[in-house]
């Protein structure tokens, strides 16, 4: 059995111990570490608050990041911090010198990263690295890329150092394979389904409760939403509109709904750990993702079956 195991991100868009989805993931993969390793180390480059219930025992290695930059200096200080990473796991793993089982490095794959799988390569440590997404294209399509070029030059060797790179969709592998010539497997995003097993609804009344959660943005078919949920109302089915989370699209929808003659509950962002007493109050759960290329696999859908929910999906990517 492992005894050791560094998980790192570098990635300053995803708070370890915040409260968005690409957090909850972070946190769910280092509690599976911790329940199966002696100890478990997180470098990372943004910490988000204090640790959620158990992890209090991992150790927390705070990388500094770069903020308020310009572009191309903003790229060069990531790969920096690449390097930083990659010298903070080597200290780590120095201590398993006496350990009698090579230690896990696992990394969330993060634009400009690829030292940290070098380093596992190059050692008896093991390494994994999850593609949650083609962060290039993401980055180029929807922020700044300047050099894009070496972005892709070392993804290409994060991926090829990796002892098992894997993907959380078809589509994510097919374009990391494409990318780095090397077969990359898939293993979809989950949930620790015990924690929405308690919190079922046993038996609807009142009006239809339809829950969404996620963030508010324009790729989570929020109109589409609100014209069903209008369509159902105009029927004369009374219906609620549970919405749980936030972003730059949430009062505008709120608005929306309301206008349509829609009951709408806006709970806001919350913990993650008051989402299954939530959906225990609803009779329906949505994904309503606009058509076009996806290829996420979105925790909400995992987490409305696990609360055992019938879940009304967009029949897109591995949905």
């Amino acid at each position: 059995m492992t005894e050791h195991a560094v998980y790192v991100c570098t990635d300053p868009g995803v708070p370890a111990f915040g409260r968005k989805g690409c957090s909850i993931h972070v946190q769910a993969v280092l509690r599976e570490l911790v329940a199966r390793v002696a100890r478990v180390d997180l470098v990372t480059a943004r910490i988000g608050g204090p640790p959620p219930p158990g992890l209090e025992d991992v150790v927390v290695h705070e990388l500094s990041r770069p903020s308020g930059l310009a572009p191309a200096a903003a790229e060069r200080a990531l790969v920096a911090m690449d390097a930083a990473a990659a010298r903070t796991t080597a200290a780590l793993l120095t201590a398993d010198a006496d350990r009698r089982s090579p230690a896990i490095v696992m990394q969330r794959y993060s634009l400009w990263s690829c030292e940290v799988m070098e380093l596992a390569r190059a050692t008896v440590a093991r390494g994994v690295l999850e593609l949650n997404a083609p962060l290039i294209d993401e980055q180029a399509n929807h922020r700044s890329l300047v050099d894009v070029h070496t972005a892709t030059a070392r993804t290409r060797r994060a991926i090829r150092a990796a002892h098992r790179p894997y993907a959380v969709s078809t589509a994510v592998a097919g374009w990391a394979s494409t990318l780095a010539g090397v077969p990359v497997g898939v293993v979809a995003n989950g949930v620790d389904a015990q924690r929405f097993a308690s919190a079922r609804r046993s038996a609807p009344d009142g009006p239809l409760t339809i829950a969404f959660v996620g963030t508010f943005r324009p790729w989570h078919g929020l109109e589409e939403l609100t014209t069903a949920a209008a369509a159902v109302s105009a029927t004369g089915r009374e219906v609620r509109l549970l919405l749980v989370g936030d972003g730059p699209e949430r009062a505008a929808m709120v608005e929306r709904a309301r206008r349509s003659g829609v009951t709408v509950h806006a709970v806001g962002a919350v913990d993650n750990s008051a989402v299954p007493g939530l959906l225990a109050g609803a009779d329906v759960a949505v994904a309503p993702y606009p058509a076009g290329d996806h290829y996420f696999s979105p925790l909400k859908v995992v987490e409305y079956l696990a609360a055992g929910l019938p879940t009304v999906a967009a029949a897109v990517g591995d949905l």
